[in-house]
């Protein structure tokens, strides 16, 4: 990686947690096949499209609109937006919502259409095989972390390379991770958020935004235990090669073989490379 300049993105399915990007597929936690009806987890998902674009008290009152149509066992009446889209409609000033509301109310027949059902199968098998297909690498804002270097640097007998991002030609792949205690497994949930976002950004002729963190979450989310490291990761395909950014200085462990340090001084040396020591 040093000597032909880039980084690699390392499967999901070979890191260190087993758990890292696991996903289920449960598409009956949002829609109800019997009735054909959605149900209250994914009218929240489109509720949560509009949540930015309006006060805190008006998204509460258009969330109790839309609460009020539902059925005894908790679904969506068929055609609940449209009936209450002008109520809607005063509680977001300065949006149109009209092609927005229009679309959502037909989402159950949009989904049978074959140009989305193909989308949505894409969407589907990416994420659901991501522990295979998608790609890590994983940073650090640390680079003083006893554990890092134990757990990563073969208890300090390896190095740290520190790197300065400033102009990275890469830096749209580069996402902080998120720890939390509870993580959200299910992909359709993610997924559909995801296209749900993207279809009303078209929709409403893109004054309401896609927001995409959703699906994103699946690959950047970390039990809390992993908190210490401060992970940043950089995704793309399994396998994949990309540039390496700028290195600042390479850092060698207080336990490096004496043969081993003597070559990456001498490394460092011939590419100006500052060189520091644990």
């Amino acid at each position: 990686m040093l000597d032909k300049n880039y980084v690699y993105l390392c499967p999901a399915e070979k890191l260190d947690d087993p758990s890292e990007c696991l996903a289920e597929c449960k598409i009956q936690d949002l829609y109800d096949f019997e009735s054909g009806r959605l149900k209250v987890l994914c009218v929240d998902l489109i509720l949560d499209t509009i949540k930015p674009y309006t006060s805190e008290d008006n998204f509460r009152q258009a969330k109790h609109l839309v609460y009020r149509t539902l059925t005894q066992n908790g679904l969506i009446r068929r055609n609940y937006l449209l009936e209450i889209s002008g109520e809607i409609q005063d509680l977001i000033p300065g949006t149109n919502i009209a092609p927005l509301i229009n679309f959502l109310a037909n989402i159950p027949e949009r989904l049978d259409e074959p140009p989305i059902k193909e989308q949505l199968a894409n969407i589907l098998k990416l994420t659901y095989n991501a522990r295979k297909y998608m790609g890590i690498c994983s940073f650090s804002e640390l680079s003083d972390s006893k554990e890092l270097w134990n757990n990563y640097a073969d208890e300090e007998k390896g190095y740290c390379i520190k790197y300065d991002l400033r102009g990275y030609l890469q830096s749209d792949l580069l996402y902080p991770v998120v720890y939390s205690d509870k993580r959200e497994t299910n992909i359709v949930k993610n997924m559909i958020a995801s296209f749900i976002g993207q279809m009303i950004t078209g929709m409403s002729y893109e004054q309401i935004i896609a927001d995409r963190s959703q699906l994103m979450l699946m690959f950047l989310t970390k039990d809390t235990q992993w908190a210490y490291q401060k992970e940043w990761r950089l995704l793309g395909d399994a396998g994949q090669q990309l540039s390496a950014p700028k290195i600042n200085s390479i850092i060698l462990g207080r336990n490096m073989f004496e043969e081993d340090k003597a070559k990456m001084i001498s490394y460092c040396k011939k590419h100006n490379f500052v060189v520091n020591f644990k």
